[in-house]
């Protein structure tokens, strides 16, 4: 389930009225967040396999509201009074703990996977966390802009994390009326299957190097792509049999795109990994939202293959 994102908010320096310098303010972020509550220690609590799924999307649901809903009182703050900055202390440490007790949380072994992720995503919020203490202290809020990146990449963890439960676990999303398993019947429909892509499709995207393309009716092999392992790529337009376009291709694996960049003149190329098995995939141009089903050369039983997507190649 992909979620919201509260990355890119601009937020202008504020100034504080009627309180003086908070001189019991522990250093936040660089002293391990000593804070308030998140002082706390959380011990290890190991739950079962329905306890762990109902606790790990409630808490991530609780800190992403509580984290949106701070970052928006910021933003529409034209001065913070000493009442307001305790209270911004308190929701950042109701925070902090939330982060912890998911961390702390240990599930039985078929969730060890995402609980790995989960765990990565709490500690990329932790330090956004602790960036928002320092802007506090500095009396200058910009300064939570430097947590941009820390903050995109707990969103596209968490969202990784929620995929691999879904693996599992058909949890209900939106209002409530339709489940994740809903949404990837609907997807399959259009031959869609992120399931694929998670599962194998590794961080490096190793599994993609190879020449991939469709069997034409006469069973010989047209070329569309050509992955090598050293990063590099070939383009092959519709019939040809030598390159037409090269570059270098890249895999990120927690947005699950393939980009292909090139030399000027020519625009970056990024596509949604969409579905993919050990010898077909699926790829949409996230710009002009053309498909292209692709099988690998010397896949068995190429009339499965359809080629009427790849046509739009080029």
């Amino acid at each position: 389930m992909k979620i919201g994102r509260v990355v890119g908010i601009g937020i202008l320096t504020f100034t504080l009225t009627g309180c003086q310098a908070v001189a019991d303010f522990k250093e936040g972020f660089e002293n391990g967040y000593k804070q308030g509550v998140a002082e706390a220690n959380v011990e290890v609590n190991p739950v079962s396999k329905e306890e762990y799924e109902v606790e790990v999307l409630d808490k991530t649901k609780s800190f992403y509201e509580k984290l949106g809903q701070t970052l928006n009182d910021l933003q529409e703050a034209k001065t913070i009074d000493q009442e307001m900055l305790d209270a911004l202390y308190e929701e950042i440490d109701s925070m902090e703990l939330l982060t912890r007790e998911l961390v702390a949380l240990e599930p039985p072994e078929v969730y060890a996977d995402a609980d790995e992720v989960y765990e990565e995503a709490m500690v990329e919020f932790q330090v956004y966390l602790g960036i928002m203490r320092e802007a506090l202290s500095k009396e200058d809020l910009t300064h939570i802009n430097t947590g941009a990146e820390n903050v995109e990449k707990g969103e596209l963890l968490l969202s990784r994390a929620n995929a691999l439960l879904s693996l599992t676990y058909a949890y209900p999303v939106g209002d409530g009326t339709i489940t994740t398993q809903d949404l990837k019947d609907l997807d399959k429909n259009a031959g869609i299957d992120r399931d694929s892509v998670l599962l194998n499709v590794s961080e490096d995207g190793n599994e993609l190097v190879g020449k991939w393309g469709t069997y034409q009716k006469d069973g010989t092999f047209q070329m569309g792509i050509q992955l090598y392992e050293d990063g590099n790529y070939e383009g092959y337009a519709n019939g040809e049999s030598t390159p037409s376009i090269e570059g270098i291709w890249s895999y990120d694996y927690l947005r699950q795109t393939l980009s292909f960049e090139h030399g000027e003149g020519l625009r970056t190329m990024t596509m949604d990994l969409q579905a993919f098995h050990d010898d077909t995939l699926q790829l949409m141009d996230v710009d002009t939202l053309n498909t292209f089903y692709y099988v690998k050369e010397g896949t068995e039983n190429p009339d499965s293959a359809s080629t009427e997507e790849a046509d739009a190649n080029n």
